[in-house]
């Protein structure tokens, strides 16, 4: 079974010339080729196999007469290049593009299109976006599966297109400097060192961290600069002036039919319908010419991707890498177990717990945004191990927000639910961000910093994503909207193109993600079990140790904050950063009330509470965090020449 699988990954291969994964960016705009040229080399760590830029000056060839266009690109090499050079142009050259991503059906869309006499001189998925954009335009993207974000310069149209992909698992981000002008990247930073003006603070974005521990507004913690959401269409137009950008959002997540799935298929039925489905997503995630290995942590969605590899191709061939820091609570004898039922290989590293403070400052230079996430080193420690092996891994990401994984789930069930639907929410959320409070900020920021009504709108901005009968739907979309984006997808993007390897998430794949969407919530939480329904789908493929693993504080992300809080302890190598000279030296909190808060986690009352503590060190983690983030990127002037200031133009609101 397993070589006949094999055969059938190898064909799969033979009919994708080649898939990148890389960086884009480009400008339009008074800049030369320099400027395209630093923009573009920014990004090497993201592709550093090749490059590609395509510089246009103004004149009648583009048709802007005083702004220049730039396209830049930068090349991970994962499936055969030779025939995909980007940027990629239609044979007039009126339709310019740079794509970072893999579309699975691409050969499906590349039939329809070569039926609408369109010609192909490679076999690329980039190609397809192509001659799609020529017969379909922009509503292209409507039929694109994957992961992607791309850049479409349209000389008809006299227009630049940027696109993000559904779930936002690859980001794209723009500044507007002055009207008609536009810069965009792939990351932030070749964004800074384009800048005309001194970096600084967006403070909306810096509350929601404050508030959530990360931000997933529109605009970047960095006043400026944007990013385009998940599932967004953005048209810039420069003849247009200060209303060039307009964003459209051309897809949602939505829950169509979940009571007529609940009264028409079975469990039994719905389970076997999860594992068709993940099968095909886990498949299409595999296509490559170099070795595709595996994140594997030892949890249910990562061990259920292995199964699903190992049954798809030989598992012997498999490579599933995992991290340890040797605590008491390390996940490598899980991984160790689930590894040894699929027959796939385990490699292990156990890193020493002094390499989160030794790499600190380079992981979140790396982040570009501050999130307070436990777990960012172990995903920038395992994409270091993984690139000494592998460009390719597949991971468990997103599993959580389809299928409740997470434990404040449990408070949108009975008997919790029956309270009134505000304060079900609130409590929600606290567990959810393990983050202070509006009022409690308001008694450690200090008076200048403190703008109640800034902080209030933000604890209000979760308000269109509720409002119906349906609290717990509502919160998984919320979630999956907001933090899986930009607490999840950002810190694993980010972190592991540092490293210059691919991260695959078939969780996502639209058909599975939707398909597990439209599940009725108690399918998920089914006798209090979290995931219940993804649990009887994989339980004739996992151990019971690893199907039946709570995610606990004890056993996830949060097993890390007692180590953490080593580091930030008077004496601790990271202390420096959140003692009460740098923050009294940054002037945005009282230096004394808050270390007297933090400090009171060691507390009996405090130290016992399961939710409490853990808020404390986790908010101590995000100060520490922001003070690094404050030090690599407000303190320093990354700009390339100083200009005047100027007034930057919002764009259009893409709607919630």
């Amino acid at each position: 079974m397993h070589r006949r699988a094999g055969f059938r990954q190898a064909a799969i291969r033979q009919q994708f010339a080649f898939i990148l994964m890389c960086g884009i960016a480009g400008f339009i705009g008074e800049w030369d080729a320099a400027r395209l040229d630093d923009l573009t080399d920014a990004l090497a760590h993201r592709g550093p196999d090749g490059r590609g830029v395509d510089f246009m000056p103004s004149g009648s060839a583009i048709g802007l007469p005083a702004s220049a266009v730039g396209l830049g690109h930068r090349r991970l090499s994962i499936i055969d290049v030779a025939g995909g050079a980007q940027p990629m142009w239609n044979a007039d050259r009126t339709v310019g593009l740079v794509f970072n991503g893999e579309i699975y059906n691409f050969r499906q869309l590349r039939k329809e299109l070569e039926a609408c006499g369109q010609h192909f001189s490679t076999h690329s998925d980039t190609e397809v976006i192509l001659h799609g954009w020529r017969v379909w335009g922009p509503r292209v993207v409507d039929r694109l599966e994957g992961m992607f974000a791309f850049a479409v310069w349209d000389t008809r149209a006299r227009s630049l297109f940027l696109v993000r992909d559904r779930h936002g698992i690859k980001p794209l981000y723009y500044s507007i400097p002055r009207p008609g002008q536009i810069i965009f990247a792939s990351e932030i930073r070749p964004l800074l060192r384009a800048a005309e003006t001194a970096v600084t603070i967006n403070r909306s974005a810096l509350y929601e961290y404050l508030l959530r521990g990360w931000s997933a507004q529109e605009s970047t913690l960095f006043s400026g600069v944007q990013q385009l959401q998940p599932g967004c269409l953005m048209r810039f137009d420069p003849t247009k002036g200060a209303s060039a950008a307009r964003v459209e959002r051309y897809w949602r997540m939505q829950r169509p039919g979940t009571a007529e799935l609940a009264a028409s298929a079975s469990n039994d039925e719905v389970a076997d319908t999860l594992c068709t489905l993940f099968d095909k997503a886990v498949s299409a995630h595999l296509v490559a010419d170099v070795e595709v290995g595996v994140l594997l942590s030892g949890g249910l969605d990562s061990s259920a991707v292995a199964a699903s590899m190992a049954r798809l191709m030989d598992p012997s061939s498999i490579q599933a890498f995992t991290i340890g820091f040797g605590l008491p609570d390390d996940e490598i004898p899980f991984a160790r177990s689930a590894a040894s039922h699929c027959g796939i290989k385990s490699k292990e590293r156990l890193v020493h717990p002094s390499v989160f403070s030794s790499e600190f400052t380079d992981c979140i230079e790396s982040l570009e945004e501050p999130i307070a996430h436990p777990v960012m080193q172990t995903t920038w420690q395992a994409a270091k191990f993984v690139r000494q092996n592998v460009k390719v891994a597949l991971l468990g990401e997103g599993s959580d927000e389809l299928f409740a994984g997470y434990p404040h789930y449990r408070l949108l069930r009975p008997p919790f639910s029956l309270l009134p639907g505000r304060l079900v929410r609130k409590y929600a959320l606290d567990v959810m961000c393990l983050m202070p409070d509006s009022r409690t900020l308001g008694r450690l920021m200090t008076p200048g910093s403190y703008e109640p009504d800034a902080l209030g709108a933000i604890e209000r901005r979760i308000q269109p994503w509720f409002g119906g009968d349906d609290d717990a739907n509502d919160m998984l979309r919320f979630e999956a909207e907001t933090a899986l984006v930009q607490n999840q997808l950002m810190r694993v993007d980010k972190l592991t193109m540092a490293h210059s390897v691919e991260a695959r998430v078939p969780f996502l794949d639209n058909t599975f993600a939707e398909y597990a969407n439209a599940l009725p919530f108690a399918l998920k939480t089914e006798n209090g079990t979290a995931k219940a329904i993804f649990r009887k789908a994989m339980q004739s493929r996992l151990p019971t140790d690893v199907l039946y693993r709570p995610k606990s504080g004890k056993k996830g992300t949060q097993a890390l904050l007692p180590m953490i809080n080593g580091l930030l302890a008077s004496g601790g190598p990271l202390h420096h950063l959140v003692d009460e000279k740098s923050i009294a030296a940054r002037g945005w909190f009282d230096p004394k009330a808050t270390r007297g808060w933090i400090d009171g986690m060691t507390s009996p009352v405090v130290r016992h509470h399961p939710i409490e503590s853990r808020r404390r060190a986790k908010f101590a983690l995000a100060l520490a965090v922001l003070e690094q983030w404050c030090r690599l990127y407000l303190d320093v002037d990354r700009r390339t020449s100083p200009v005047e200031t100027k007034q930057i133009p919002e764009p259009s609101r893409c709607p919630p």
